[in-house]
This record gives C-alpha cells, structure tokens and sequence, in this order.
C-alpha cells in the first residue's frame, strides 16, 4: 500500500515538475554580455523576443504560444532564449542594434558576431513559430540568406519555394504570392507537389491568381492527389466572400456552395438595406443549416457587430440580437470566449438605447459599474496602453 501511495506521489510530483518546465524558458535577470558568452559556451544561437508591454500579440504569444511543450521542447534544445522588453534598459539600443520596427520582431542571434541571422515576427501559431525557429538552423532558409540570393535575382525553384514559405510566415502574401506563381511553371512544381500545395491552402488566398485558376481548371485531378476534402475545403475557404454571384456560380461546385451562395446573397440583401428579405434568407439558413452551423455561428459574429454602431431600423437591430443569440448558443467551441463577449456587448448595448426597457432594469444594469472595470473588455489587464507619438 506504502509504494502505491508513493508512487501516486510520485506521478503528481512529475506531472508538476512537466508543467512547470513546459515552454520556453527565458532567461531572466541576465546582461545581453551574459546572454552572449552563455550562447557561445553552449554552441547555440540566441533568440531574443523583442516585445513591449503594449502590444497584444505580443501578449498573445507569451501566453498561448511560448508556453507549449512541443514549442518549448525545440527553443529550448536549439536556443539561448530572451525576452527583451524594446522600450526599457538594454532593450532600447537592442532594438535600435537590430533594427526592430514592429511588435513582436523574432531576432535569431549568432553569438561569435553577435549579427542577426534570421529575423520574423508577427502574431504566429504554433506551426508557423516552429517553422521560424527551424528555419533559423538551416543556412538556405534563415531571412538573411534569403534576402540576399533574392536581390540577386535566384530563380531556382529551391529557392523559390523557401522564400515563399519565409514571406508567407511574415505574412507578405503578395510577395509569397508571387514566388508560388513562379514556382508552378516549372517542372515538378505545380499543385500536384505537396509542398507547393501546402503553400497554396494556408497562405495563398483569393481568387484572382494562377494557383486557384490552376486548381479549378482540372479540379477532379487535384482531388484525386490531395482528396476531396481538403480541396473543397480550399474552395470553400476561398468562396466564403465572393458578392458576385455569377462568378460563384461559374466556379466547380464543391461541398458548401450552396450555403455560401446564400450567405453571399443575404450580404448583398444587407447592404442594399433590404433588411427583411435578408431576414427571411438567414431565417432559412437557421432553420436548416445542415453541416455549416458552426461557418454560420462565425458569419453571424461578423455580420452582428455592426448593429453596436450603425444606426440601423429597429427590426434589423432586433435581428442582429438574435442572430448572435444563436451564434452564442451553437458555436461548437464552447470554451471561445469571443462568442459570449460579442453577445453580452451587444445584448448590453440593445438594453441601454432602449428607454422603456431602461425603466425596467434595476440599478446595477442601468448604470456603469461603481468599482472595478467601467466596460466590458477583451483587453487584458496587464496590456498596457500604446504611449502616444510626441
């Protein structure tokens, strides 16, 4: 029974151990010089965050994407890691030293010249900040050796696809746009080639280019390479704005076409202020989403913002209301704290531009809160204000 215990004890004291260890591990407390001679006897690069206490994907970051395992794993194995605050001691000639101009720059360091190597940024998943660190390792990927066999008019197709994988993850989409449209007339390197289509679905969009005309042109080819699924999924991805209702029709049908039709319908409806013939299409979606309920719940958390600043007719407001009631109510993620922020902002803002259902509520809903927070907010509390430009 005594090792029973123990090796519950055991098991608890591992699993805490894990979670505390999972993620990046920052240095702290420690002087770039420190920083520089700990990389160097560790034979590892530095990868310094450069961040601020205003910026909230630099926020989001810190708390949703350096904080995984599977992200901490490799950083940790591969890099010296700091956090660099741009706007405070050491920082700021840090900042200015490696040119950083927007939040946050991910700078990768080799520490025998103390020269950027590879440099990214920007609000990343979890794939794309692995493909950062990654690419930091190998010299035909880092943004230094790619910048300069770019200027220097490379048009292999190595080249190319690398490249476009880089400005695709600094989410340059016309310059990744069109190193994926060089690519394709090349051989071995149209949609057929997976790494070619993996570019195309995540970070080539619209429609006006080579690589999605290429895919229409022989779509039955392509869904018998890369499946059904993911290709309709790419149309669908590709259709979920497209006014012209002509355009849409003269496309492949794929799954998801009709919903999006009407959708696209009810927008034009929406626009031409023709409220309650929009009403009456959406009510049909409603009534019979079939498999879109979840792409209808995110159609409706755009479509019903604007009901919290346009002056729309009382029956357009009232639908909105009750379109992100719905919204709220089916969203598949339950655990998506935006869906309920969107609908408490806006069932707040309905109950406070209504003065006969002002008169009705008591007064903690009528007026703005005696203590603590004065709105309702999605800014977390520690995200500090941007300082103004002097």
């Amino acid at each position: 029974m005594k090792k029973y215990i123990l090796l519950i004890f055991a098991c608890i004291y591992a699993i805490h151990l894990n979670a505390q260890n999972a993620g990046i591990n920052f240095l702290h407390g420690t002087t770039w010089a420190e920083a520089v001679a700990k990389a160097k006897a560790e034979n590892k690069l530095i990868f310094i965050d450069f961040y601020t206490q205003w910026c909230g994907p630099c926020l989001n970051m810190a708390e949703n994407i350096f904080t995984l395992g599977s992200v901490g794993n490799f950083y940790n194995d591969h890099f010296v890691c700091l956090k660099i605050d741009a706007e405070t001691g050491e920082g700021v000639e840090l900042a200015k030293k490696y040119e950083v101009a927007s939040f946050p720059t991910f700078v990768f360091v080799n520490p025998k010249t103390e020269k950027a190597i590879h440099i990214s940024g920007s609000n990343q998943d979890r794939e794309t900040f692995l493909f950062t660190g990654a690419s930091a390792l190998d010299p035909k990927k880092t943004s230094v050796y790619l910048m300069e066999q770019q200027k220097a008019g490379n048009t292999k197709p190595e080249f190319l696809l690398n490249y476009a994988y880089y400005a695709a993850s600094r989410y340059n989409r016309a310059e990744s746009e069109k190193c994926a449209e060089q690519l394709i007339t090349m051989p071995g390197y149209s949609l057929e080639n997976p790494k070619v289509w993996a570019l195309f679905v995540k970070s080539i969009h619209g429609r006006d280019n080579k690589l999605f005309k290429m895919l229409c042109s022989d779509i039955d080819k392509y869904r018998k390479i890369h499946g059904t699924q993911a290709v309709d999924n790419k149309l669908f991805k590709e259709c979920n704005y497209c006014p012209d209702t002509a355009e849409l029709a003269a496309l492949p049908d794929f799954e998801g076409k009709t919903f999006l039709t009407r959708k696209n319908e009810a927008d034009r409806l929406i626009s031409a202020e023709k409220y309650e013939e929009a009403a009456r299409l959406i009510d049909q979606m409603v009534a019979d989403p079939g498999a879109f309920r979840e792409e209808l719940c995110m159609y409706f958390r755009f479509m019903t913002r604007s009901a919290t600043y346009k002056d729309y007719p009382e029956f357009w407001k009232e639908k909105c209301l009750e379109y992100s009631r719905y919204m709220a109510y089916n969203m598949p993620d339950r655990d998506e704290a935006i869906t309920y922020f969107d609908y408490l902002s806006q069932l707040e803002h309905y109950l406070n531009t209504h003065p006969e259902i002002q008169q009705q509520l008591p007064d903690c809903l009528k007026n703005k809160p005696k203590y603590g927070a004065q709105e309702l907010s999605m800014r977390p509390a520690q995200l500090k204000q941007k300082p103004k430009k002097k």
